[in-house]
């Protein structure tokens, strides 16, 4: 004949478990902001280049960093501006072109950074403005 089933055993067992589920739940909830999105991690600000750590964008690309820079300062940099950043907080010189390149291609395909002027700034500081690859259409007049 089978045992017969504790079943005082298997809800107290399903009870904790859910309560380790509501736990994650909640810690999951902590992390998401309002309407669901994910808070992204906070970065420090800075009011000018001098105060780039010089560890801030260890490990990042020039593109990462570039768009992490822009993040930190909150205002429209030169591409000699975010170099010098860049080679303060840690990445290897890089020329000119090679850094204007390569903030070109993220305006292109991330289409978070933008050329306004010879600056660049976050898109999200200047939503209306259409992304660089969508062309603007002349109207006719009649």
């Amino acid at each position: 004949m089978p045992d017969p089933i504790n079943y005082a055993a298997v809800l107290a067992d399903l009870e904790a478990k859910r309560a380790q589920l509501d736990s994650a739940i909640a810690s999951i909830r902590a992390i998401m902001g309002p309407a669901g999105a994910l808070v992204r991690a906070s970065v420090p600000r800075i009011a000018d280049l001098s105060q780039v750590t010089p560890t801030a964008f260890t490990g990042l690309s020039i593109s990462n960093a570039s768009h992490r820079l822009l993040e930190m300062i909150q205002r429209k940099l030169s591409t000699k501006e975010i170099m010098q950043g860049l080679r303060a907080g840690g990445l290897k010189p890089s020329n000119y072109h090679n850094t204007y390149a390569t903030l070109r291609q993220r305006e292109a395909y991330k289409k978070d950074i933008a050329n306004q002027g010879g600056f660049w700034g976050l898109s999200e500081w200047n939503p209306e403005r259409p992304p660089r690859d969508i062309p603007i259409v002349p109207t006719r007049k009649s």
